[in-house]
């Protein structure tokens, strides 16, 4: 064989090596179909398309329980499992949503019920439900918890069949009418109805699909712009974008709703907010403003991290206290309301009766730790950032570590623990070993005067609230430190108006 031959054939096998390898990678593990058969009811059927990478094929299990949400098993009913040639195959009910079978199976069928909006709101935004004509379907817990032998995520072909006049959006890969290829079914999420308003934001080299549905105090637009703005300033913190389009789905909670409760989660590149107006349109813009920070922020972290474990102080505390600076920083939020959310988070924390590290507080976020991981962490993160910044005179701060972290951990990077992964990069800065240590590992009481000092910041406790303020007279070095927080932005957007 000569040796351009060679090289050709050579070649050839390459590419018959890496095409064979992008088919086996993108192979469906099982295909379903979703039917609304009403409000209150949806038929799956589906089937398996490769048994030998799913673990215990005898098992025939559903989520239990989500975010605090509890018997979602018992939604499921009418459960008819079949083998290859479609003979039925008995089956033993262990609880609600755990089924065990004689043999292995590769056909389902069975019926679920979605949530009830108004019988719980709380659920709304993190479990499938329908209310009237939207609905909002997460396949996490409408499909079977099916787990690969490889540790792989599940991937499926999904088809639904809606209601007349109805539409879907979703951020998966379309594969034919109302027919998806999903690559992770536990972060797929489908919204369907009609008469929702939807915008494309083309942002860099990315895009952001927005619906809203029912009347608002605001218009569409100023909605639109928000996301649009929230979402270049995280580009710009983290450096980067993930690497798929997000879609932000604005839902209007049951008209009994208290004014101003709201009910969120970001699941893959899915935002779902569901939300009662506040009594005027200020404040009405200004909570929307606050949903989404907090939310887009998700997209990056941990949505795009490819980290595991219990890590929520830094996903959500740390998170929460970036949402309340990029207020300052985009002139959504007064300096005053920084101070004053940060002073309502210090006394939560001094009210608790038995402090625990936030690394325990994770493991026990929805059995009563929810509270002290935002507040808390919120706190814990303020720290981190003026301890960065006080030690450079300015010229470092928590968004230099927000960016390696996405850079070091991102999707495309091998899988760590999220607490040792984060936990090393934070005490790789000597001013940030002590607050790790008191505060992260630690379940110290709060002690911050040495770093409010040092940016003229004031605290008193008044009722046992404590309350923060710019001292009278800062000096020039705490005026330096004060700017880089956002204590000028304000000002400066007061001056650039006139």
């Amino acid at each position: 064989m000569s040796k351009e031959n060679k090289l050709i054939f050579f070649s050839a096998l390459v590419l018959a090596l890496i095409t064979q390898f992008s088919y086996k990678s993108q192979a469906q593990t099982i295909e379903a179909k979703i039917k609304i058969v009403s409000p209150n009811l949806i038929d799956v059927q589906g089937a398996i398309l490769d048994a030998g990478s799913l673990q215990n094929e005898r098992n025939f299990s559903f989520l239990t329980s989500y975010a605090g949400i509890e018997n979602l098993g018992a939604r499921i009913s009418d459960v008819d499992l079949s083998d290859e040639n479609k003979r039925k195959i008995e089956h033993k009910k262990l609880i609600d949503g755990e089924y065990l079978t004689e043999k292995r199976f590769k056909f389902w069928n069975y019926k679920t019920k979605p949530e009830d909006a108004a019988a719980n709101i709380s659920a709304l935004a993190r479990v499938s439900s329908i209310s009237g004509e939207q609905g909002i379907l997460m396949l996490d817990d409408l499909l079977p918890q099916f787990k690969a032998r490889n540790g792989e995520k599940v991937r499926a072909k999904i088809t639904f069949d809606l209601p007349a006049d109805w539409k879907i959006a979703s951020a998966e890969k379309p594969a034919g009418e109302n027919s998806f290829e999903v690559d992770d079914i536990e972060k797929a999420i489908f919204y369907i109805g009609k008469n929702w308003r939807q915008r494309e934001i083309s942002t860099g080299n990315s895009k952001l699909y927005f619906m809203i549905t029912g009347e608002r105090q605001f218009s569409d637009s100023e909605a639109f712009q928000m996301a649009r703005e929230i979402y270049e300033f995280y580009a710009r913190l983290f450096g980067a974008v993930p690497n798929k389009n997000a879609q932000i789905y604005l839902g209007k909670l049951p008209s009994d709703a208290r004014f101003g409760r709201w009910e969120a989660e970001t699941r893959g590149a899915n935002i779902t907010i569901f939300s009662a107006d506040m009594a005027f349109k200020t404040q009405s813009l200004q909570r929307l403003h606050e949903q989404l920070r907090h939310e887009i922020i998700h997209l990056w972290m941990p949505n795009d991290l490819n980290l595991s474990g219990n890590y929520d102080w830094f996903y959500e505390g740390f998170a929460l206290y970036q949402s309340l600076k990029t207020g300052v920083a985009v002139n959504r939020l007064r300096f005053e309301d920084f101070l004053d959310t940060l002073s309502r988070a210090h006394s939560v924390d001094s009210l608790q009766s038995r402090k625990t590290s936030l690394i325990e507080a994770s493991k026990n976020r929805w059995n009563g730790a929810n509270t002290q991981i935002y507040a808390r962490g919120m706190l814990v993160a303020f720290l981190a950032d003026v301890a960065l910044l006080r030690r450079s005179k300015g010229k470092n701060s928590l968004s230099g570590v927000f960016r390696r972290i996405y850079s070091e951990h991102r999707a495309s990077n091998p899988r760590r623990d999220g607490n040792s992964a984060i936990l090393s990069i934070l005490e790789s800065s000597e001013e940030l070993r002590p607050v790790v240590e008191k505060y992260i590992k630690g379940a110290e009481n709060i002690n911050w005067q040495t770093e409010l000092e040092a940016f003229g910041i004031e605290s008193a406790e008044e009722n046992f609230q404590t309350k923060l303020k710019v001292k009278a007279k800062p000096n020039n070095r705490q005026k330096d430190l004060l700017d880089k927080l956002g204590y000028n932005n304000w000002r400066k957007l007061s001056e650039n108006s006139r």
